[in-house]
């Protein structure tokens, strides 16, 4: 009896899918939706240390008042072995280092960090034992996508995306909180690629087409 295939939720490597580096880019509106309900005061420095190719520093520097305030970087530097301090973090984590980026965004950030990760990062006794119980840096807040937005697709200039099979949420740990992590809902559904915006895109690859050939 042939074994049945179930679906992969997670892209492993076992399957061969997942990314090398972990390189996901993070369209640009799951970054804006999340800066338009939670509060950063755009007057402070604020820190990308996992940027790749830009993706959610770009949206920084839209929402910051001034460029500077942003750093980002990826591979030149690496975090783990970063000795500066920001007032706040907010990046797209490697999926096998989020451990250490928790442990490390808590000795760096001043005021509070955001990390874009699977709702199922909530599960793990490790986590329960050395993240979430912390009642010194603790997690305040778990904003969830209503909608599964797919990571890894070149990104679209209108932050559009088609769904995938992974939940995404942005965590924010915040220093000096101790209570209970509440959970709130960011409606991502009108960024969800839609028929016809997939059926717009077409025609408008094939216009450029037909102008190219005709040059």
């Amino acid at each position: 009896m042939p074994k049945k295939k179930g679906k992969n939720f997670s892209a492993n490597n076992a399957t061969g899918k997942r990314k090398k580096s972990d390189f996901y880019e993070t369209p640009y509106t799951l970054t804006r939706k999340f800066l338009d309900v939670e509060d950063f005061d755009k007057s402070l420095s604020v820190c990308d240390p996992a940027c790749g190719g830009g993706a959610i520093s770009k949206v920084l520097k839209e929402y910051w008042e001034d460029d500077s305030l942003v750093t980002a970087y990826d591979k030149e530097t690496n975090f783990l072995w970063d000795f500066d301090d920001y007032n706040y973090i907010i990046t797209n984590p490697p999926f096998s280092l989020a451990f250490e980026f928790i442990r490390k965004a808590k000795q760096l950030a001043k005021s509070k960090f955001a990390l874009l990760l699977p709702l199922s990062y909530l599960h793990g006794k490790k986590r329960f034992d050395e993240i979430y119980s912390d009642k010194t840096y603790g997690l305040e807040k778990v904003y969830v996508f209503t909608r599964y937005p797919m990571l890894g697709e070149a990104l679209r200039e209108d932050g559009k995306y088609n769904t995938g099979m992974m939940v995404y949420a942005w965590y924010i740990w915040t220093n000096g909180y101790s209570g209970l992590p509440t959970v709130d809902w960011l409606d991502n559904n009108e960024d969800v690629l839609s028929k016809k915006d997939m059926e717009k895109s077409e025609q408008l690859t094939n216009n450029l087409s037909g102008a190219m050939i005709e040059a």
